[in-house]
């Protein structure tokens, strides 16, 4: 009786570790800075990133978000800049949105990307002149969890 009662009792406490344990973790995302970066390649800024501490299963709405400097000019059929080039230079905040779901273990691996808009929707070249984009700078660069509220800043220009 009294081993059956403390067999019982052992029962209940790891029971209660075991959940607060579990509750204790749920809700800690953060994101690994060692394990997250950022590229660029052409005119598309690239995000790869990895999240801890989350509930198994939990779904994630990951954004990432950069500041983009953009220049476009018109360019000859000859690839040269006219005499009196037509140019456009974009200065705004850029960003990008994707749901993921956390593995077993808590964590979340994945990566977003966000590009510049396309020369053509930007500046409007005259006849026998094409729009081309011309240069791209990423800055800023950060990683948010809007379930969790974990945030990394990536620094660097790219």
């Amino acid at each position: 009786m009294i081993l059956r009662r403390i067999i019982s009792l052992g029962a209940a406490v790891f029971a209660i570790l075991l959940f607060t344990t579990t509750a204790a973790f749920a809700g800690n995302g953060h994101f690994i800075s060692n394990a997250t970066s950022a590229s660029s390649s052409g005119s598309t800024l690239t995000v790869k990133f990895k999240e801890a501490g989350l509930q198994s299963g939990a779904t994630e709405t990951i954004t990432i978000s950069a500041h983009l400097d953009a220049t476009y000019k018109c360019i000859n059929g000859g690839g040269k800049n006219p005499s009196d080039p037509k140019k456009t230079t974009i200065n705004s905040t850029v960003s990008q949105s994707g749901e993921f779901t956390a593995a077993k273990n808590g964590n979340l691996t994945g990566s977003l990307s966000v590009s510049a808009p396309a020369a053509s929707s930007v500046l409007d070249c005259p006849g026998g002149q094409t729009a081309t984009l011309m240069s791209v700078t990423w800055t800023n660069v950060s990683i948010s969890d809007a379930d969790s509220g974990a945030f990394l800043a990536i620094p660097g220009t790219y």
